[in-house]
């Protein structure tokens, strides 16, 4: 048999497990809801039972598996297997998860970045195969990323490298989540997008989609701009622009060779990417003029394929 690992990945809406081939093929999943709200005892309950269920659809037991990894949103601690703290999972301080997942699964249990697990995911078997330099960058309610340089994922001093969310765009510029002001992810992210738009349209800009009943999302706004709504595609391409701004700058520091985007926000497609583009393009020379500029190709597969090779890395697999 195939050296088999798990993967998983918890967000603060839901929670995948999976068995993963040492080949990165997927043998079987499970999801559900992660109950958030319950808190840190009952979330961790259901990540042992996805984990089992993921077994016994599989077919084998804990004995079979080599390790597991686990992709957290938020900064954690790969070395003790600690995650300081998740912002979209109320009351996780310091929790020394991988060293109950492995006491009571009886698997080798390891953590990780979700970001940093989707990152490598599309390293090792995405858009990033083949390259041994890559940027990504998550978009979705915040702006994730993660950085891998000669073919190692860079984590920094303490684990939390790759918040490229929170890359400062324009000093003194709008209030981000984090406290900071002018982080990208004030500009970019899928809240903002969608607050941006009703900018416009409080300033006086005319928009179809401003009449809709229903509340708007960020979806909204990118279909929009599709259909030719003025408001929505003058937000989609000063989107792309801000983050190829940030993205030009990423370029000058590290010189990647590519840089992938993830998250449900690529599916606004060519003018989204060209806006990105052109914007590096404009901001530098070099860097970007060299500097492939991707969507990301194994969607929610991402994290679990990378949080079970991040634990085959780990074991020396």
């Amino acid at each position: 048999m195939d050296d088999l690992y798990v993967g998983v990945d918890l967000g603060g809406t839901n929670l995948r497990c999976a068995v993963v081939r040492r080949n990165h093929e997927i043998v079987q999943r499970f999801e559900c809801p992660t109950k958030a709200v319950e808190g840190p005892n009952h979330v961790i309950d259901r990540i042992i039972d996805g984990i089992n269920r993921a077994l016994e659809k599989s077919g084998c037991g804990a004995a079979d598996i080599k390790a597991a990894g686990i992709g957290i949103p938020g900064p954690i601690n790969q070395e003790e297997g600690l995650v300081y703290s998740a912002p979209n999972l109320p009351g996780w301080n310091n929790v020394p998860l991988a060293g109950i997942i492995q006491n009571r699964v009886g698997i080798a249990a390891f953590v990780e970045n979700d970001a940093n697990c989707a990152g490598w995911g599309e390293y090792a078997v995405g858009a990033g195969r083949g390259c041994r330099h890559m940027l990504m960058v998550t978009l979705g309610t915040g702006i994730g990323g993660a950085v891998i340089i000669d073919g190692k994922l860079h984590i920094g001093r303490d684990g939390t490298a790759g918040e490229l969310g929170h890359v400062c765009i324009e000093h003194g510029g709008r209030l981000c989540g984090c406290g900071a002001r002018g982080c990208v992810e004030a500009y970019a992210s899928a809240p903002s997008v969608v607050r941006r738009f009703w900018d416009l349209v409080n300033a006086g800009w005319e928009s179809p989609l401003a009449k809709s009943s229903a509340a708007v999302t960020c979806q909204d706004v990118f279909s929009a701009a599709g259909a030719g709504d003025a408001v929505a595609l003058y937000v989609v391409k000063k989107t792309g622009e801000y983050l190829g701004v940030m993205i030009a700058s990423m370029a000058e520091l590290l010189n990647p060779e590519i840089c992938v985007i993830a998250g449900g926000m690529i599916l606004a497609g060519e003018t989204f990417f060209s806006a990105i583009r052109e914007t590096c393009l404009n901001w530098n020379g070099h860097p970007s003029r060299t500097l492939s500029i991707l969507p990301a190709e194994l969607g929610a597969n991402a994290g679990l394929v990378g949080a079970a090779d991040h634990a085959r890395v780990r074991t020396g697999g």
